[in-house]
């Protein structure tokens, strides 16, 4: 399965090498040259992982990283309104099947997913799977 991950911050290099881990190939677009550092210099040498140094919401981004044959399109930059417009282009300019995008803000993750897009909370997960841990300790 082919990936593309916009944004090489925690989540998203920790998603790379996760993803990649499964067997698939992984591409990732970060403009910022520091952030793109922190991805597992091994899985880059040896092109398990690409990445394209470009600002991920542009086509040209896009295309360079192999959208029109891409699978799975995550949008995992810090920024919801960025997260949203990338998920959005990958969606419905290019027909990526399924698309998913990292969100902060509730009225966000409503938006984005009445647009099909499959949204995740990061600090909704990280509570849900506290209380649920917290549960099954009493």
């Amino acid at each position: 399965m082919n990936v593309i991950i916009v944004g090489a911050g925690n989540l998203g290099s920790s998603l790379a090498q996760a993803i990649s881990d499964l067997g698939h190939k992984v591409t990732i677009i970060e403009k910022n040259f520091e952030a793109a550092s922190s991805l597992p210099r091994g899985l880059v040498n040896s092109g398990v992982l690409k990445v394209i140094h470009s600002d991920g919401s542009t086509a040209s981004a896009m295309i360079e990283a192999g959208i029109t044959n891409t699978e799975v399109f995550i949008a995992a930059t810090g920024k919801d309104s960025l997260n949203g417009l990338t998920a959005q282009k990958a969606k419905t300019i290019f027909g990526v099947e399924q698309v998913m995008t990292i969100v902060k803000d509730p009225d966000a993750k409503n938006l984005y997913d009445s647009l099909g897009i499959t949204t995740i909370n990061k600090a909704a997960l990280a509570s849900n799977q506290l209380a649920e841990f917290l549960t099954q300790e009493s």
